[in-house]
């Protein structure tokens, strides 16, 4: 490589070598917080976001729920990190959502997301969220210049690189088969091809690189689109793909050293200017990715162009012309594809644990199962490969005087298949390319939302975020609620106190083997440096120490299975024709009751109490009998009538509902569900059989209100009648 591509090559290096690691410009948190309810309208709205942003190029809009009515407020830059919106006058009653879209400096991704709040009324799924589809906003468009880009690309640098690695400048048409076909049409192929490939890779980078600058930038202006291209080094690379494949394309013919030169910094600009760009740590990431599209051309599309050029000539071609082909020019290119496919799986295995942050993402989120889909499909490749150049290929050239016929198609069948399946495999990785956020920058953009929520006394209670888990507990008087992330390498979240009116009392409290920092009064941040399955909450009250335990484990993507399993179960409760409860409920020390409860649809009800008080409830009309005192007559809910369905009500409580686990318990699965409301605010811990889908036990913790429920007797005879028919 002579010094002038050296020195692209150092130039290329150092935009990739800043001292700290980069990420999206991804939402932190706001003032007011996501979900939250005000009782008067809010002067300014803050959103805080973890990259210096383009301030061009980012948006917030405030927007009435009711009716989609875009509310009239300015938008203001106060830091590199922060928007404001002052909205024109005092917002009305009612729920409003912010639309942001960034775009960072820094790595150049455009994100987008929303969340809601209330002005006198609760928020509409105030939980914020992030635009993670990668069809979005013509994200078709994208994915498919994406996937014209890589294919083209990858065989231009197969062309140009090959004669390199293996040593021989007409590997792929030796001049010894010129004696079993006519190689011309063949080497004229192979010219077409190559200048074909160069000038559609530059065509295609010119496409993706404007579609991508379009998506950030939200059109086509000339000014806008220069601010995304000129403004970040991501936005650089892009540039830099188009001018070293246009390099690349002009001169191919007179050097190609030269042009594969260009060719492989090209991708090398590519990887710059993917999700590699925005992990930590930013230039191992870069150069590894550099490293795996490099080999992933000289590997597929090695097979590619073998497939192109040769495919038409021996379609045609006598057996011999074909077994020649498989003799002079597959084992050549074997000995360079098999240690570039081992390359390709190891920079793939560095590039998935960097993307995905841990092994459960690869089942559990949408890009994880696209990663998978990769994966098989570049496993199919290599099994394909194996087949014919290990067990077929070998039978066939030893075959004497003639291989049969069926074992050749079988060879040819899997040699032309392989860049069809390679296909779907760029496709595969133009939709990755193509998604805002991978799991592990996702995460860390939610944790840094979580380390950066400012602290407030008292603080509203926030819905929690999709990959959140609140769950809460009693400690003696006072409640004990958490909210619980799950990061590769720790346990992190916030733990609050609240009293029995709902404010945070003034009592000690701390999680047991966590590094702590206040959030205000009786509210704590805490980080677990080890993964665990519970926190221990050590509380301080009247004297007493308390130790709450709270699960800190659950099925972090299955948060719609745990919604559909507690829609079945309130839905399955509704339709029996009997039940019994036992209650125990307790406010704190020194304060216990318990009451049973007998039901028969469609509307008749009585329960005892521990202190002797009975109740009938016969459609409009209970009859109550205190202890010592006689049957009295009244009207039952101010006149309404009764009914068994409304008894169990789950899912309006259930705002955030998470699966905690499916266990077996004698010999049944039992799905094990927290869910929470943040506006009432009460949290449910509720056991549901998979089998019958009905609820068997459900914790209930509100303020001063700590309840135990159990479920038994389903349709079993029960009688339920007014007093002067019960017996005793």
């Amino acid at each position: 490589m002579s010094n002038r591509f050296l020195l692209l090559f150092l130039a290329l290096s150092a935009a990739l070598s800043p001292a700290t690691a980069y990420g999206h410009a991804a939402f932190v948190g706001s003032t007011p917080e996501p979900g939250v309810r005000l009782q008067v309208s809010p002067r300014v709205l803050t959103l805080n976001f973890t990259e210096p942003l383009n301030r061009r190029l980012s948006t917030v809009k405030l927007v009435a729920v009711d009716g989609g009515r875009r509310a009239t407020a300015a938008v203001r830059a106060v830091s590199n990190r922060r928007l404001e919106v002052v909205p024109a006058g005092r917002l009305s009653r009612g729920a409003y959502r912010i639309e942001w879209h960034t775009v960072s400096t820094l790595d150049g991704h455009a994100l987008e997301g929303s969340y809601s709040f209330g002005v006198q009324v609760a928020a509409a799924g105030g939980e914020h969220s992030v635009e993670q589809s990668p069809f979005a906003r013509d994200g078709w468009l994208r994915v498919a210049l994406r996937a014209a880009l890589y294919v083209f690309a990858l065989v231009l640098v197969a062309a140009l690189l090959l004669p390199t690695l293996t040593r021989r400048t007409s590997w792929l048409v030796p001049h010894v088969l010129a004696d079993a076909l006519a190689v011309g049409p063949v080497r004229a192929r192979e010219l077409r091809l190559t200048g074909s490939s160069a000038w559609l890779a530059v065509l295609a980078a010119v496409g993706a690189t404007l579609a991508e600058a379009a998506d950030a930038a939200g059109g086509l202006a000339p000014d806008r689109i220069a601010s995304f291209l000129l403004a970040n080094q991501a936005g650089v690379a892009r540039l830099l793909v188009v001018l070293l494949l246009l390099a690349s394309a002009l001169s191919w013919q007179r050097r190609s050293r030269a042009s594969a030169a260009f060719a492989v910094l090209a991708l090398g600009a590519v990887a710059a200017s993917g999700h590699a760009s925005s992990a930590s740590p930013r230039l191992p990431s870069v150069l590894n990715d550099w490293l795996h599209l490099v080999s992933a051309a000289a590997w597929l599309g090695g097979i590619a162009l073998v497939v192109a050029v040769w495919a038409p000539a021996l379609r045609r071609a006598e057996q011999s012309a074909r077994l020649a082909v498989a003799r002079e020019v597959l084992p050549v290119f074997g000995k360079v594809a098999l240690p570039a496919f081992a390359l390709v799986a190891v920079t793939g295995l560095v590039s998935l644990l960097t993307q995905l942050g841990q092994l459960d993402a690869l089942w559990e989120t949408d890009y994880g199962r696209l990663l998978a889909l990769k994966i098989m499909l570049v496993g199919l490749i290599a099994a394909f490969s194996a087949g014919h150049a290990l067990r077929l290929r070998p039978r066939l050239l030893a075959a004497n005087p003639h291989p049969p016929e069926r074992l050749e198609r079988r060879h040819w069948r899997l040699v032309r298949a392989e860049p069809l399946v390679g296909l779907g495999v760029v496709t595969v990785v133009a939709l990755l390319v193509t998604f805002p956020l991978p799991p592990r920058q996702l995460g860390e953009a939610d944790e840094a939302r979580a380390a950066a929520t400012p602290a407030c006394d008292p603080c509203p209670l926030p819905q929690p975020a999709a990959d959140e888990l609140s769950v809460a507990d009693q400690a003696g008087r006072q409640l004990v609620a958490a909210w619980i992330r799950r990061r590769p390498d720790a346990v992190t979240g916030s733990v609050r106190l609240l009293d029995y009116r709902g404010r945070p009392p003034r009592v000690p409290v701390r999680v047991l083997d966590a590094a702590t920092t206040s959030c205000g009064t009786a509210c704590v941040r805490f980080r677990v440096p080890e993964q665990t399955d519970v926190l221990h909450v050590i509380v301080r009250d009247a004297g007493r120490t308390y130790t709450v335990t709270l699960p800190a484990r659950w099925q972090v993507h299955a948060n719609a299975r745990a919604r559909r399993i507690l829609a079945r179960a309130q839905a399955t409760m509704r339709r029996l024709r009997s039940a019994r409860e036992s209650e125990r409920v307790t406010s704190g020390p020194g304060s216990f009751g318990a009451t049973s409860y007998w039901l028969r649809a469609p509307d008749r009800m009585r329960y005892r109490t521990n202190r002797g008080v009975q109740n009938v409830i016969v459609g409009r009309r209970q009859w109550l009998k205190p202890p010592g005192a006689t049957w009295q007559l009244g009207q039952y809910g101010a006149g309404l009538r009764f009914r068994t369905r409304t008894w169990f009500r789950w899912t309006t409580y259930a705002r955030a509902v998470r699966l905690l686990a499916i266990r077996n318990r004698d010999g049944r699965r039992i799905a094990e569900l927290a869910l929470m409301d943040e506006g009432t605010p009460v949290w449910f811990r509720v056991s549901v059989d998979l089998k019958t889908h009905r609820v068997l036990t459900e914790r209930m913790i509100t303020k001063g209100h700590f309840m135990d429920s159990r479920y038994f007797a389903f349709d079993e005879p029960v009688r339920i009648a007014p007093p002067e028919s019960i017996d005793g």
